[in-house]
Parts: C-alpha cells; structure tokens; sequence
C-alpha cells in the first residue's frame, strides 16, 4: 500500500472527509553549510519532534537539486490513533519553529533570528514576531532564493515551478500556489519588493550593477505653481463665469480664498463657513484650476468629455500594462527585460498622471455647484457692506447738515 492510500485508509477509518487532507512544510538550509547525510538527519529530528512522537503518519524526502539543501515534508491530518487533525495554529506554527531552531543548534547550523518580509496581515506580523510560519513567508523565501541565479522572471518562475509551485498569470495579477496549500497568494500583496515589475528590477541590478531605470520626464504631469496677481473685472460675476465657465468661476474663488487666507480673524467671521472648510484644501482647488486652463475646458460638457476621455486612455494603459506584465513573464533574456521595464515605468508615470486628472474632474464635478452658492454669498455679503457704508456715510452728512456744518 502507497502512502496516499494509507492516508486515506485513516480518514476514512475515523469518518475525516473535510477540511485538509494532508499539510506540506519545507526545512532549508543555508548553501554550503551542511551536508546531505546531515540535512536528513536533521530533518528525520525534526519530523520525529513534532509529528512521529504524537502518532501521526509524516514522510519527508531530502532534496539535494538547489544550492541550498532541504527536506519537504508530507504529514497526515488525521491522527491514526486517536482520529485528531492536526492543528497549524499559531501555537503549533512556534513549536515548529523552536523545534527547528533547536535541532540546527545541536548540528552548529545557522537559524533566522530576524525573518524578513514586509506588507504582512496584522497575524501574520504576530505570527513572525513570535518566530512562526506564515505562507507568504515561506514564498519570499523561495523567492529570494532562487532569483539571484534567475536572469529573467520566466526563469524565476519556472524555478519555483520546479520545486513544486503553482503558476497562474491569467487575468489581472500574477498568483502563486507553493506546494502543500491550495491557496494562491497574489504576487503583488507579498510585500515590498515581490511585485512583478520589482522582482524583474531585481533580476537586472544583479545582472547590470549601475541600472538606474531612466524615466522619461517629458511626458510627466505637474500641477504649475498658481500666481496670483491683481485683477480688475467690469461688470458683474455672471457676467464673468458667462465668458470664462469654469476656469473664471475656479480663479475667482482661488483669488478670494487666498485673502482669506491672509486676512483678520474678523473678516475671516463675516465670510460663509464654506470658505473656512475650502481654505484648508485650497492647494486642490489650485491643482483642480490647473487642469481646467491646460485642457481648456470651460463648460460641463468639456468636463464630461474630458472625463470620459481620461478614463478610456486609462483603460488603454492598464490593457498595455498587462501585456507589458505578460511580456515580463515570458522575456526569457535581460537585455529585454530591461526594455520591458523602461516600458513598464513610462505606463505607471501615465497612469499616476490620469489619474490624477480624473480626481480632479471628479471634485470639480462634486464642488462646482457649492463653490457657485458661495461665491453668491460672498458677493451678496460684500455688497451688503458696502450699503452699510454708503448709508453710514450719508447719515454722517446729514447731521452735519443739521448742526449748520457745510
């Protein structure tokens, strides 16, 4: 009888037909430090420590094909003596840890004091603290051992494949299943330095030292500083917004939240409450003006129209950026991979930048009619001061009058 069909033979004995069937673990060891006959003898150690011990079925294999030497385990989840499944908790996942550590000391064989990896689950983090196992630790891992003799990602990914790994490149991310779970763990969610576009930067450092990727700058977007100088406008506001649209309505305001900015505290009380909440996003608005003079948009069908069109160049970018994606998967040479990657820097510059266009479209649509009310209100409120004044200074002349005074 094979082990699978002893597995088996176990689950059904005591009635386990859901959840795991059977848990995968892997030992490594540092390149060079160990020998196979000692690698094995620490990994038979470590499956008696934790597994035999307890009664469970575990076979293990020594694998001497990378550099670094190691034993992948296959252990039963149910107990054959007591029909328990095995429990991967965080508990367990220390003692495997503690376990390993203890055995490595006992052979004068280094252990991971510090296990690295960023952009963990808050579990996960706890789970590393306290020296345990996580899945996407265990792929970094991998990862960081295999790609420093891969030239390209197809060569990183048919690495991990060879060692029992999971591919899948279909749709919008890159998925990877590492042997022992049927869970796939997105590459781009691993953490910093394991996305697609970051490992093949990885690949070419290691193969052309002095790369700095070169960006074109030309086609970047950046919001121009606004400079505000004095204007004199005839007539009224309606008149104005009539000829300018939006970009007259947008400077005005700009101009009357700067003086508010820089005014008394009294002034500051007089204004509508809307120019206090607007005075603290004021750099939007100047970015929101920037956009509205550079596309030349006046009326809401510009703005509809230039929305739209921002969102299909958007589409179009993310459509070359998952062809750029697949290309990056495929290119099996360094000299184009590093093509594809210029490439792939140029699409996230545009996409950061319509982005960023569509945001301001975006607000423009949402404020537009409440930065039309307050503009009213400012007008009607000045315009009320000054009738105050005009009516002050004519009851001055009056008593004047009065009094004989000329």
């Amino acid at each position: 009888m094979n082990t699978a069909n002893e597995f088996k033979a176990v689950r059904n004995q005591w009635q386990k037909h859901n959840g795991n069937y059977a848990y995968h673990f892997e030992q490594s060891f540092k390149p060079g430090e160990t020998t196979p006959e000692e690698c094995h003898q620490c990994g038979a150690e470590l499956a008696e420590a934790l597994f035999a011990q307890y009664g469970y079925q575990v076979i293990f294999a020594t694998h001497l094909d990378k550099k670094h030497l190691h034993n992948h385990f296959v252990v039963n989840a149910v107990n054959p003596v007591d029909g328990k499944k095995l429990q991967t908790d965080h508990e367990f996942i220390r003692r495997m840890r503690a376990e390993n550590d203890r055995i490595c000391k006992a052979h004068n064989l280094s252990v991971i004091s510090e296990p690295k990896g960023k952009g963990k689950s808050y579990g996960e983090w706890i789970t590393d603290k306290n020296g345990g196992f996580t899945w996407r630790g265990m792929i970094r891992d991998d990862i960081d051992d295999l790609i420093g003799t891969a030239t390209s990602i197809k060569e990183l990914f048919d690495n991990l494949t060879s060692i029992g790994y999971e591919i899948n490149s279909e749709g919008k991310y890159i998925k990877l299943s590492p042997p022992g779970t049927n869970t796939f763990f997105r590459l781009n969610k691993l953490g910093k330095g394991y996305s697609l576009e970051e490992l093949s930067e990885r690949i070419i450092k290691q193969s052309f030292p002095y790369y700095k990727p070169q960006v074109n700058k030309s086609n970047s977007y950046t919001i121009a500083p606004l400079i505000i100088v004095q204007y004199k406008f005839n007539g009224s506001f309606s008149n104005l917004r009539k000829h300018k649209g939006f970009q007259g309505m947008y400077l005005y305001y700009l101009i009357k939240l700067r003086k508010f900015l820089n005014s008394s505290s009294a002034y500051k009380k007089r204004m509508p409450a809307q120019m206090r909440k607007d005075s603290s996003v004021v750099n939007e608005f100047a970015e929101d003006l920037q956009v509205l003079s550079d596309n030349n948009i006046t009326t809401i069908e510009d703005l509809t129209a230039f929305f739209s069109n921002c969102n299909n160049e958007l589409k179009s970018f993310y459509e070359k950026r998952n062809l750029l994606n697949e290309k990056l998967v495929e290119c099996d040479n360094t000299e184009e991979l590093k093509v594809i990657h210029k490439e792939v820097e140029n699409v996230k510059d545009n996409i950061l930048q319509l982005k960023s266009k569509i945001r301001s479209a975006e607000r423009i649509f949402k404020r537009s009619e409440t930065v039309n009310q307050t503009i009213q209100q400012i007008n009607n409120i000045q315009k009320g001061r000054k009738e105050d004044v005009s009516r002050s200074r004519s009851n001055r002349y009056s008593c004047e009058n009065i009094n004989g005074r000329s």
